[in-house]
């Protein structure tokens, strides 16, 4: 069996989108697959089972120091880096010193989001501009020296890498099929909405909240599972009237999350449209989607081609239409809801967003480039 070395930029335990069902579950059918982690919590190296905790002073220089804990690097036919350059540098600088293939893995596009964040409120200068431009060529340039390309869609390649043109096989967020909570529906008179996530300035929940302050009617919740609670608690501070209806959590674990969306009749996943959040799926729907919870997503292409109307529930990211919106759902009954959110699931699974399915397609691609 051939073998794959997965070097992330996440810590140990952290238990993050598509590292633990897709590469260390499925994958492993077809690919022996080792997986690095990176934590600025420990001084030494451990190695438990797959797994190679290495600490974060050592980065720069991975291959390296992988290779003087006695990991034979020449074993690897396919080295796969996730969103770090720093990281990706160094293995193509070893590439054929140890002849295996290069794949490089973006989840999001977060400089260029970050930079945009930036410039909308304090326009930036002509040299921070260029420096901003020299720094994405750079990075392009380098992923045109790896093998294969990993992005999170063909949308957001196209939106913010046109300049890649390497081989490119997304990898999108999904569902595990072997993980996937049964919904037990609501016998309660209130509607119990639930948003998992973060939330920012960017995110514009203020939008939101405006559209549940306005609802005459009352028989509501909404719970919101975010792992920092000072900005929600903050904004929450604007809406009194809402206090009795909403409720602050997180989330320590993949199976408490699960729980806790399961608990809840609709799940919330609006966002301004921008080209950030209309290029991709959120992690979020398929956050609600495991527990066959159906998501309110924004109208837009592409939920508009995963979703048919009878899947989820759209809706423009506008203050009306989402009260309006919210306002149908409370009144709509808690069994309809569960039937959309069975039939946006079984859609997901039936799609490239089922991880087997897409381990399966993933390890063909990587055939087809060592041979």
């Amino acid at each position: 069996m051939k073998k794959l070395l997965l070097i992330t930029n996440q810590a140990e335990y952290s238990e993050h989108g598509t590292i633990t069902p897709l590469f260390d579950n499925y994958l492993k059918e077809f690919y022996e697959v080792d997986i690095v982690f990176i934590t600025n919590f420990k001084d030494s190296f451990q190695e438990k089972g797959n797994h190679f905790i290495v600490p974060q002073a050592y980065e720069n220089n991975i291959l390296e120091y992988l290779t003087r804990k006695n990991i034979d690097i020449s074993l690897y036919h396919f080295v796969m880096v996730r969103n770090e350059k720093n990281l990706l540098k160094n293995v193509l600088d070893n590439k054929d010193k140890y002849n295996y293939k290069v794949g490089f893995r973006i989840s999001f596009p977060y400089k260029n989001f970050a930079h945009d964040f930036e410039n909308s409120f304090f326009p930036l200068s002509m040299v921070r501009k260029f420096l901003h431009k020299q720094k994405i060529k750079d990075r392009d340039n380098m992923i045109n020296q790896c093998d294969l390309f990993l992005p999170i869609s063909f949308e957001m390649k196209d939106e913010f890498y046109s300049h890649i043109d390497i081989d490119t096989f997304p990898i999108f967020t999904g569902l595990d099929p072997e993980n996937l909570n049964e919904h037990i529906v609501s016998k309660d008179d209130i509607t119990k909405f639930i948003y998992v996530g973060t939330i920012d300035e960017n995110r514009q929940f203020e939008v939101i909240l405006d559209s549940f302050d306005k609802l005459k009617d009352d028989k509501w919740s909404l719970t919101i599972s975010t792992t920092d609670k000072t900005y929600i608690t903050n904004l929450l501070k604007n809406y009194p009237k809402l206090k009795n209806h909403i409720k602050i959590t997180n989330a320590i674990s993949l199976d408490m999350l699960r729980k806790q969306v399961n608990e809840h009749d609709i799940g919330l996943a609006l966002m301004p449209r921008n080209r950030y959040f209309d290029t991709i799926i959120l992690k979020k729907v398929l956050d609600y989607y495991t527990c066959s919870i159906p998501a309110i997503v924004t109208e837009n292409e592409k939920n508009r081609s995963i979703f048919e109307k009878d899947e989820a529930f759209f809706c423009e990211f506008e203050l009306d239409k989402i009260t309006n919106k919210l306002q149908e759902l409370i009144d709509s009954p808690s069994a309809q809801d569960a039937k959309v959110g069975n039939k946006g699931q079984k859609k997901l699974l039936s799609l490239k967003r089922n991880y087997k399915i897409l381990a399966y397609n993933l390890s063909k691609k990587l055939d087809e480039i060592t041979e």
